[in-house]
């Protein structure tokens, strides 16, 4: 699947991935997406739900050898 722009939030815990999504979504165009991993299964519920509610369009996720997976593609 195709992205603008990669984020690793592997390691981090509470509110702080959330805030580099956030850094990272200002700082890309609308339209373009954004590849997200992360190792906590919390994101699985968390990544979603943030989407929702900024309008961001997640479009995919999966899990790969422990690793998740998140496209998120910026709202305009």
């Amino acid at each position: 699947m195709e992205y603008d722009q990669t984020l690793d939030v592997c390691g981090l815990c509470c509110a702080e991935p959330i805030r580099r999504i956030t850094k990272a979504l200002q700082g890309i165009e609308a339209g373009a997406v954004l590849l997200v991993t992360a190792d906590k299964a919390s994101m699985t519920k968390d990544i979603p739900s943030y989407c929702k509610q900024t309008t961001h369009d997640l479009i995919h996720q999966q899990e790969t050898n422990g690793k998740l997976q998140f496209w998120i593609r910026k709202h305009a």
